[in-house]
């Protein structure tokens, strides 16, 4: 790969990563803690780039267009496998979609004022205009996507040039280890790029290079989630009438929060660019992913090819959900990083390298990351479940 295609490439890993999961993580990490949650923000980094490796060299033996996860892990794991794939995949998507249409759509009613009423307007409206992008060839999106990233790091740096004035540093000292389980599933949502792996990898031709621009990706993500982290936290406080926990509540994104403490019409005009771009790099990253899903599933297990129907079953279940529950932005994102992720991005792929190593420490590391894996899919399974609860107030 050219040192063009190989940065090209690393925007889309980036811009996967940088969407509703920026918005949401520092809701739900901030209250657990500022240094906790940076600790599961390294720790989760790592292990997804060593999940998304191990994903990324199975796609690349295949070779083949139409190759994705569902059958990659029947290959491995059965018939059951490609159903529990199907079912985790499906999760991961259309959760995605849904938080990324009713997100943008809460920015763009609290932002320009517009009535409720004109809510599933906004949101046909928004729908629209990412499908679009989103059903477009592998090279007009690379445009898109690479013009679309630099007008989010431009945003960025406004927004983290403003916001630092508002820091206050005594915030930082806030510690709730007893939180910390539900900010994870935020965390890992916030640096899941795995859906694009079949896509990225059939565009840099197999080659065995495709770890560089997954690495450039996730240093990207991982500086940005860093620092938005730490204005974001530095800047909110947890508790009160604006607070991280009041954006808890109301399901709104942290932007819109830190754009009432700071009282800066730029920062809510950069704060609310910065929102619609990163929705909307992640959009088209997952609906790009999700088309190639639902053709893999129509075509390969189904016979069936037509390609409007692909448009149908990728897109229009995110849209009906997300019209008629308009307040499950975070809740959706919980169960997305929590169940779907972590089973097909991480205990999943885990298992797959588990059957094909001997070294002792690569079988230590291996271990450690699916015991961390299978404790965040059996806490976030409880807490959907009602069997568990979290308080950010402890006790």
């Amino acid at each position: 790969m050219t040192i063009k295609h190989t940065f090209m490439l690393s925007f889309l890993v980036a811009g996967n990563m940088i969407g509703a999961g920026i918005l949401a993580m520092p809701i739900n990490a901030g209250i657990s803690g500022f240094w906790p949650s940076m600790l599961m923000m390294a720790f989760f980094s790592i292990s997804m780039f060593f999940s998304g490796i191990v994903l990324a060299k199975e796609v690349n033996k295949k070779k083949d267009d139409t190759f994705n996860f569902p059958s990659l892990y029947q290959e491995h794991f059965g018939v059951a496998g490609k159903w529990i794939a199907s079912i985790a995949n499906l999760i991961i998507f259309y959760g995605l979609l849904i938080s990324y249409l009713v997100g943008s759509s809460k920015i763009v009613l609290m932002v320009f004022k517009i009535d409720a009423v004109f809510e599933p307007l906004v949101l046909l409206v928004i729908f629209a205009v990412f499908t679009y992008i989103a059903m477009s060839s592998m090279s007009i999106i690379k445009k898109y996507n690479t013009i679309l990233m630099l007008l989010l790091w431009m945003a960025f740096l406004v927004l983290i040039y403003i916001g630092s004035s508002g820091i206050d540093a005594n915030r930082f000292s806030h510690v709730n280890w007893e939180y910390l389980p539900r900010a994870v599933p935020m965390i890992i949502a916030a640096f899941v790029f795995h859906p694009i792996i079949p896509t990225i990898c059939r565009d840099a031709k197999w080659s065995g290079d495709i770890y560089k621009p997954i690495a450039i990706g996730l240093l990207i993500g991982f500086v940005m989630n860093t620092i938005w982290l730490v204005v974001a936290v530095g800047v909110v406080p947890e508790f009160g009438h604006i607070s991280l926990n009041e954006a808890r509540l109301t399901g709104m994104p942290i932007t819109l929060e830190m754009s009432k403490i700071l009282k800066s019409d730029l920062f809510l005009i950069m704060g609310t660019l910065f929102a619609i771009i990163a929705v909307a790099t992640s959009y088209v990253s997952i609906g790009m992913s999700l088309k190639d899903f639902s053709k893999d599933i129509l075509e390969n297990s189904l016979n069936i090819y037509n390609k409007w129907l692909v448009f149908v079953v990728a897109f229009i279940p995110p849209l009906i959900v997300a019209y008629f529950f308009a307040d499950i932005f975070l809740k959706a994102l919980s169960i997305v990083g929590g169940i779907g992720i972590v089973l097909l991005f991480g205990i999943l792929p885990t298992v797959i390298y588990f059957r094909k190593i001997r070294s002792k420490f690569a079988i230590l590391i291996a271990s450690i990351f699916l015991i961390a894996f299978s404790i965040t899919f059996l806490i976030t399974l409880l807490q959907t479940f009602g069997m568990l609860h979290l308080n950010p107030f402890g006790g």
